[in-house]
């Protein structure tokens, strides 16, 4: 199986996490590296470069991964596109629903070429289950989902989501997004869309440390997102009411491994009380100790490009539908 000349663009955190993952799948050949900080490079025996344009002309990668800041992931998309590259790129695309846009109409004029998001909260093993429970019709149909994912913010200079013109907003757009791709992963698209954000702690913050969104489909299906930046102590839950049950997740496993055990629980309803524990009905609960999801995240974009199956997840209809509702709320100025 021969691999795929690969480029990185942005060796941060998540660069660093993408050039892991492709190591250990073993069919991308990673043959350049690029940061603006060259610093960030020392310890890899690659091609090093400073300007990210100059990495994709000099390599001619066919595939580019972009883990840049938020303000110029649109560009090194789209050029990435018309040099004929397949790209994965981080999460969020772009700092505004205008940036997605833009990309979106740069792919449909190179259809041929994959581009995928980096929503990896889907590939969670708890999310996974969840999605598989809800498929399969076991507890019913989804009426409402509550969610709530937080951290701790800080109002350090050097960190760039603390720049507005870089990071283009707060805790929504940084963390909050995952919530709501997983909200429109298990319900489907929102119709309806209200919220608003504040700076309830961070006064001085760029962006917003709170949001509250309610969000509702044709249908008639509701959610609800709490997405925060004061939550002291890192919460990842979510509550999903089915018509005959109910299903949970808490705790997500991360590399700060801050949020707790990630588990599921599920129950069906059990109103004739043949358990005889009404309002408490036996539960069945799952945990897990690995994440796998940047794995799981790399072989899909992989078996794109091989022309095994298509983009599933992160797709750029799935980059546009988030962008629209966070611009819908970043608009409400309660």
């Amino acid at each position: 199986m021969r691999k795929f000349r690969t480029v990185i663009i942005g060796m941060g955190r998540m660069g660093k996490t993408r050039y892991v993952a492709m190591k250990k799948h073993g069919h991308f050949e990673i043959t350049g590296l690029c940061d603006n900080d060259i610093s960030q490079l020392g310890e890899y025996d690659i091609n090093k470069y400073e300007d990210w344009k100059c990495s994709i002309d000099q390599e001619r990668p066919e595939i580019v991964v972009v883990c840049t800041v938020n303000a110029v992931i649109p560009q090194v998309v789209c050029y990435a596109l018309e040099k004929g590259c397949h790209v994965f790129a981080e999460k969020p695309p772009g700092k505004t629903l205008e940036d997605a846009l833009t990309m979106k109409k740069a792919f449909l004029k190179h259809k041929n070429q994959i581009l995928k998001f980096g929503f990896n909260h889907r590939y969670h093993y708890s999310v996974i289950e969840a999605k598989s429970l809800i498929d399969s019709g076991f507890l019913g149909k989804v009426v409402n989902i509550r969610g709530v994912y937080g951290k701790a913010g800080n109002l350090q200079k050097s960190e760039w989501r603390n720049d507005i013109e870089i990071a283009g907003g707060g805790i929504l757009l940084d963390q909050g997004i995952h919530m709501l791709d997983l909200l429109r992963y298990f319900v489907g698209d929102f119709k309806f869309v209200k919220g608003f954000t504040e700076k309830l702690v961070w006064k001085e913050a760029a962006g917003e440390d709170t949001a509250f969104i309610t969000l509702k489909t044709d249908s008639g299906k509701v959610a609800t997102l709490h997405s925060s930046a004061i939550q002291w102590k890192h919460k990842f839950d979510m509550d999903i009411t089915c018509t005959n049950g109910y299903i949970a997740l808490n705790g997500l496993l991360t590399s700060t491994k801050s949020y707790g055990e990630e588990r599921i629980t599920y129950y069906r309803k059990d109103l004739e009380q043949k358990s005889g524990k009404l309002g408490n009905p036996t539960e069945y609960t799952m945990c897990f100790d690995e994440d796998s999801s940047w794995d799981f995240e790399i072989e899909e974009f992989y078996k794109a490009i091989k022309g095994e199956k298509p983009i599933m997840n992160g797709t750029i209809e799935d980059a546009v539908a988030v962008m629209e509702l966070i611009d819908k709320v970043y608009g409400n100025k309660l």
